[in-house]
């Protein structure tokens, strides 16, 4: 438990840096690595399970246990923990039962991660302005910057972050990081 609370401690700290600078600069060009994309999600699910609560949520993931990706590996956890936080506040302020799911795969060019969830969809006010700081948050007490955040992180990769699907029945981002830079 204690490497994954310092992990945890460590993250905190620099997402309190990166907030406060937000308004002030761009964010830090990533310092590329290969990265265990399977460590990466199973570090953002267990520390979301850790804010379930009573609530029913529950977490899938269907990673390829080898794949390697180019990333920053902080800011590749930023980008998902935002997604699926937000899947896990959306479901968990319905009062139902939903499941959060992460998947990854691969092309030629790219490296594919959907985060999905069961939740109860974006309000449309939510959608308008999705990926702009400070209003693009659907729920009371959100800053509204989680998802512009994670779409500028994921541009600073070369990729992009895009919301594919919102409904009733649930919504899926995808992030997809391009190959072109593999070493």
């Amino acid at each position: 438990m204690a490497p994954k609370l310092v992990n945890s401690i460590t993250r905190a700290v620099n997402l309190c840096e990166s907030t406060l600078a937000f308004g002030k600069a761009e964010e830090p060009a990533p310092k590329l690595s290969r990265v265990h994309l399977a460590d990466v999600i199973s570090d953002v699910v267990d520390s979301e399970r850790l804010a379930i609560g009573d609530s029913d949520v529950s977490y899938a993931e269907d990673v390829p246990n080898t794949m390697m990706v180019r990333a920053d590996p902080e800011q590749l956890y930023r980008i998902l923990f935002n997604l699926v936080r937000n899947a896990r506040q959306a479901i968990v302020a319905s009062g139902k039962a939903g499941e959060i799911a992460l998947r990854a795969e691969e092309d030629a060019d790219n490296w594919i991660i959907h985060v999905t969830d069961t939740g109860p969809g974006l309000p449309p006010k939510a959608q308008e302005h999705l990926f702009t700081p400070f209003q693009g948050g659907s729920t009371k007490g959100g800053s509204g910057l989680g998802l512009a955040i994670a779409a500028e992180l994921a541009r600073g990769h070369g990729g992009a972050l895009l919301l594919c699907r919102t409904g009733p029945d649930g919504t899926d981002f995808t992030v997809t990081l391009p190959k072109t830079l593999q070493d």
